[in-house]
């Protein structure tokens, strides 16, 4: 499998992770330097190519990035793991022949006390600048070069190359932390099974599958049934051809699309946008869709199946998807998309997975005191079904009566129960495992 790899980094560093590439003639590398962390932004927004894999020299830039990271592409850096820590202690003690005062960043403190004991040298003395939400590289050089003027440093062990070059520049003795040629190695391969277990599931057979319900009035409702199936059939046949899709039609209403999930999470930005139900109007009839996907194509479409009938009994134009784990989630592109298993359901546990569904929508909703016609609007449900969930946390003491809605409200006041969210997630796990 050939893949594309774009290193980020210093150029110090780009050139040793590039050197260890070269063994992976499988992988083109292509180098994007930087002088220092703060614009890394910049140096991402000039290229415009698309890589299988970002892989960073540090954890510094990997941060400041993400969200600039294609979505169906793989981002990795290389961490700490000792080995540059060890390395670093090696090269001063060579240089001085003695520990001096070293003050370190980017090493974790627990790392420190560890290998200073490990040593046997746990008397040296060092100081430790906390690096955890880092943005400021011009902080960090203060912070080292304050030590140095005040006499209580005596030497520096960045892991940040902007900072070791202006040390550096200013003659304070200062050494770099990087990583071993080893550690480089092993990222790499974790890159490459990223990479490719990425690739195996942007080419997962995806099935989606559309049904059509018009609305029919009177006298002319064969004709208006007629044309509203036209209209749509073209629109889907539109949105089919943004797929590369291959479609079917079994029944007049019924569309089956073939294609993969790469393609539709692509499309759809990652399942957030879809048009094609926006564009259908309530007063020509509505239009659903089922997305699943699976292993095989029989296993994509019946949970494709599953899917938009999930569709149907949301109200309006809706959108659902399983996906190859029974994971569902829906309605999607709305701010009330809820994510929860059928794993459950598929072993005759109805009511985990209603409970699963409703730890999802608490979730979703920061709140944890509802009443059963809360439940049911929010979960799309029947306000029964809504009152039977309710009473089946009140015998595990997962909900408890708190009081009544206000007299305001319409018709007789309903009781406000209170959820233990720790508990009921306890709950979902539990089933989940069992």
């Amino acid at each position: 499998m050939h893949l594309s790899f774009a290193v980020i980094g210093p150029k110090l560093l780009v050139d040793d992770i590039c050197e260890v590439l070269e063994e992976f003639p499988h992988i083109e590398a292509t180098k994007l330097i930087y002088d220092s962390e703060k614009h890394v932004r910049d140096l991402f927004q000039e290229t415009m190519e698309v890589f299988d894999v970002y892989f960073f020299s540090g954890d510094v830039p990997f941060l400041i990035t993400q969200d600039l990271i294609p979505t169906h592409a793989c981002s990795v850096f290389i961490p700490f793991d000792g080995a540059e820590l060890y390395k670093v202690i090696l090269q001063i003690y060579r240089h001085y022949h003695f520990f001096p005062i070293i003050s370190f960043d980017g090493v974790p403190v627990k790392n420190l006390h560890e290998a200073f004991d490990e040593i046997e040298a746990p008397n040296a003395n060092w100081y430790y600048k906390n690096m955890d939400g880092f943005q400021n590289s011009e902080e960090l050089y203060e912070h080292h070069m304050a030590l140095w003027q005040e006499g209580k440093a005596q030497v520096v062990a960045t892991s940040i190359h902007s900072v070791y070059q202006r040390l550096k520049a200013n003659h304070l003795p200062v050494f770099f932390i990087k990583s071993t040629k080893q550690l480089i190695r092993d990222t790499i391969d974790k890159a490459l099974w990223m990479a490719k277990e990425q690739k195996k599931q942007l080419a997962q057979v995806t099935v989606l599958q559309f049904k059509i319900e018009p609305a029919v009035d009177g006298k002319q409702g064969r004709e208006k049934e007629k044309g509203t199936f036209e209209r749509f059939q073209k629109k889907i046949t539109e949105f089919s051809k943004r797929l590369f899709a291959s479609t079917t039609s079994a029944d007049p209403g019924e569309y089956t699309l073939y294609t993969t999930r790469g393609i539709v999470e692509k499309v759809t930005k990652d399942f957030k946008s879809f048009p094609i139900l926006k564009n259908g109007s309530g007063e020509l009839g509505t239009i659903n869709l089922g997305i699943g996907m699976g292993e095989t194509v029989e296993r994509a479409l019946y949970n494709a199946n599953r899917a938009v009938d999930f569709a149907i009994r949301n109200s309006g134009n809706s959108a659902y998807l399983i996906d190859d784990q029974m994971k569902v989630l829906g309605p999607l592109g709305t701010r009330n998309t809820l994510d929860y298993s059928l794993i459950d359901e598929q072993r005759g546990d109805f009511v985990s997975t209603s409970m699963r569904k409703l730890f999802s929508w608490l979730q979703l909703i920061q709140k944890n005191e509802v009443t059963t016609r809360e439940i049911s609007v929010g979960m799309n449900t029947g306000e029964r079904n809504a009152a039977r969930m309710v009473q089946k946390m009140k015998e595990k003491g997962i909900a408890e009566a708190i009081g009544s809605e206000s007299m305001s409200q319409r018709g007789r006041p309903r009781p406000i129960y209170r959820i233990d969210l720790q508990r009921l997630a306890q709950e979902v796990k539990v089933r989940n495992n069992s």
